[in-house]
């Protein structure tokens, strides 16, 4: 007769204070041709990167996610031009700074900028998820004691671990085309709490 073995997924959670904010942003550019359509692209994406580095975002914060030109067309089908965008993530370390850099971003290139995403996020997220295991295995372990009661019996060594993943559950996200703002105006950008998931799968022998 083999062993018998009860297996249970855990999950566990943390909450973290978010400490930055991620911003995905994009330029577009239309033009007759493609080399017009990338030159005006590059520029703009150009001058968003220089707003943002005027507003303390180091270097290391900002790196280049895509490009591409895709051609355009009318509503009978006929080709009228080039549409080129280009993608820049910018890791903003000061919370508060975020509605500056849009604003001054949006002033600098107008309604060419698009704003895909502004996510809260957590820089380190290393304490975080390692709570959030310890309450998945936790978790698991609850699980198994109650099975193995059930069956009259008592846990034994563990036969196997697997890890689900772990991830953000809370995020902000928004997608909306960028207008020059009021210069007393402002986004602004609460922190609140950021939870981290994680699961587990374990198998415990019964004896």
């Amino acid at each position: 007769m083999g062993k018998r073995t009860v297996t249970v997924n855990g999950s566990g959670r943390a909450s973290v204070s978010p400490d930055v904010v991620r911003l995905d942003l994009r330029v577009g550019h239309d033009a007759d041709d493609v080399a017009a359509a990338l030159a005006g692209a590059t520029d703009g994406i150009r001058k968003v990167g220089t707003v943002v580095r005027e507003r303390g975002v180091a270097d290391a914060d900002i790196r280049t996610l895509d490009a591409g030109v895709n051609q355009r067309w009318d509503n009978t089908g006929t080709a009228v031009g080039f549409t080129a965008q280009q993608r820049l993530g910018v890791t903003v370390r000061r919370l508060e700074a975020v509605g500056e850099i849009l604003e001054a971003a949006a002033a600098a290139v107008g309604n060419a900028l698009l704003v895909d995403s502004v996510r809260l996020d957590v820089a380190d997220r290393s304490d975080g998820l390692r709570a959030a295991r310890n309450g998945a295995f936790a978790d698991a372990h609850d699980k198994a004691q109650q099975y193995a009661g059930l069956s009259g019996a008592e846990l034994g060594a563990v036969l196997g671990v697997a890890e689900g993943g772990a991830m953000p559950l809370a995020g902000r996200r928004s997608k909306f085309m960028a207008v020059a703002a009021d210069a007393a105006g402002g986004m602004p950008v609460e922190g609140g709490d950021l939870e981290l998931v994680a699961t587990v799968t374990v198998t415990w022998q019964l004896v």
